[in-house]
């Protein structure tokens, strides 16, 4: 999961937490939660590799920039993580007590 965080680490201002923010983060953010770990078997068993899921979360103040902040995310773990099988958008939405707009997407991938 470290090259998760090593190819996205540079986005957001480098305002990039594992699993929560803290409450005193400044806008724009990357949350990123690895959501499943699983050994991949194949015929003859198990092969050593494993499938992971990742959620990221993009925060901005506008929907505009929360849509590119997933873009910069998207291109660049795209770019560092030759194994990704599966991108989905899975929630878009505005947080009203922090006054931002979230978007979250499922990354998985092989490791």
């Amino acid at each position: 999961m470290q090259e998760f965080y090593q190819a996205i680490k540079h986005l957001a201002q480098t305002r990039v937490f594992a699993l929560i923010a803290p409450s005193e983060t400044i806008f724009p953010c990357i949350v990123y939660t690895p959501v499943a770990t699983e050994q991949v078997i194949g015929i003859n068993g198990l092969h050593g590799v494993v499938r992971i899921r990742m959620q990221v979360d993009a925060y901005a103040k506008t929907l505009q920039a929360a849509n590119q902040l997933q873009d910069d995310v998207m291109g660049s773990v795209m770019a560092a993580i030759d194994t990704v099988s599966d991108v989905r958008m899975v929630n878009s939405g505005f947080d009203e007590e922090a006054r931002v707009y979230r978007i979250t997407v499922d990354y998985t991938y092989l490791h």
